[in-house]
């Protein structure tokens, strides 16, 4: 079960438009499981699996390493800031 509010963060969209993605997920088959309008819970018990061409996959990949090299980087920027408190 997913709060409105994760999925609002997740998918980077405004928290007064995630129960409409939800009813378009749900309508097209993306999705099955239901919405609690009531809490701004959705609970999604399946969700359309997808296959990737080599193009997608590759650019998964490169995107994927970009991002480690992101999380690289700000470990070694928060190592050096923690020397700077620390000491």
């Amino acid at each position: 079960m997913s709060s409105f509010n994760d999925v609002a963060t997740r998918t980077k969209l405004p928290l007064d438009q995630i129960e409409l993605l939800a009813m378009h997920a749900l309508s097209l088959g993306l999705i099955r499981g239901s919405i609690d309008q009531v809490d701004e819970k959705l609970n999604m018990h399946w969700v359309k699996p997808r296959v990737l061409d080599l193009r997608q996959v590759a650019t998964l990949k490169k995107r994927l390493d970009q991002w480690t090299n992101d999380v690289k980087q700000m470990s070694t920027l928060v190592e050096q800031q923690a020397g700077d408190i620390l000491s």
